[in-house]
């Protein structure tokens, strides 16, 4: 038998809390791009190159109201698969910041996503 996926549990807090975030910055990107730039990981050095960090920004942002849209309908485990799918973003995010940057800082920030999104998306998935 599911368990409720709704305001007393602490998974819908948890996913609830990561949509957020994720709605901030890119929000982030979108008012502030050399910012949210050098957060991610690199840095813009040209005018040319800030609408590519707002797109990513608006990436985010669909990719959270997506959660949020399905948080509100209650479904965990739906919840769940499309954190487990939405890896693929911070996996790509990582390993161009490496290709780049080498390890740094930024790197390890994408792959704590990885983890957490990865832990989450599994737990919801279970539930």
């Amino acid at each position: 038998m599911p368990r409720d996926f709704d305001l007393k549990s602490p998974l819908y807090w948890l996913c609830g809390a990561f949509a957020l975030g994720l709605l901030l910055i890119g929000l982030l990107a979108l008012i502030a791009p050399h910012n949210a730039a050098a957060l991610f990981g690199m840095p813009v050095t040209t005018i040319d190159a800030l609408p590519w960090v707002r797109l990513a920004g608006i990436r985010d942002i669909a990719l959270s109201l997506m959660l949020l849209a399905i948080m509100a309908m209650k479904a965990g485990r739906i919840a769940g698969i499309l954190i487990l799918l939405m890896i693929v973003v911070p996996l790509t995010d990582a390993t161009t910041v490496f290709t780049q940057s080498g390890l740094t800082y930024q790197v390890l920030l994408h792959a704590g996503s990885i983890i957490f999104m990865a832990i989450l998306g599994l737990l919801l998935i279970r539930q």
